[in-house]
């Protein structure tokens, strides 16, 4: 069964960057993108699966906002044999269906980290693509 990596925090906090720069890294390091796919209207969202990373499988789907779009993207990426399925999803709302169905899976929820005074956004989400890569 597939293993769930989820960026959760608040719209507009940098997730969907953040899952793009985890994407970077793996293609930097080995990975190869089958189909990568913009997602909704956001030009930061996306989805694509990722091969040749340490034998595995990976699933991206950086568009969180949409609980049941998440929801299917979990069926249909575990249907097809991922490994691992790295997502954002926001908490602005409970998202119900899509925590029900991560709840389904073994998963890691990392909460995204904030810009503040000492932190530049930038910083904030290469700190988070960095912990998630590394989790890989």
């Amino acid at each position: 069964m597939m293993n769930i990596i989820v960026l959760q925090g608040l719209s507009n906090s940098g997730k969907s960057t953040t899952i793009g720069l985890v994407y970077e890294l793996l293609l930097s390091d080995g990975g190869i993108s089958t189909n990568r796919q913009p997602l909704g209207g956001d030009p930061k969202d996306f989805s694509d699966i990722v091969i040749n990373y340490k034998n595995l499988k990976i699933g991206f789907f950086s568009m969180g906002d949409n609980s049941n779009a998440l929801s299917i993207a979990m069926d249909e990426y575990n249907s097809i044999n991922c490994d691992l399925f790295i997502c954002s999803l926001s908490t602005a709302t409970k998202k119900i269906r899509a925590n029900k169905k991560i709840d389904k899976f073994s998963s890691k929820r990392i909460d995204k980290t904030l810009a503040n005074n000492i932190v530049t956004e930038s910083q904030a989400n290469k700190n988070d693509a960095d912990l998630i890569f590394n989790i890989i």
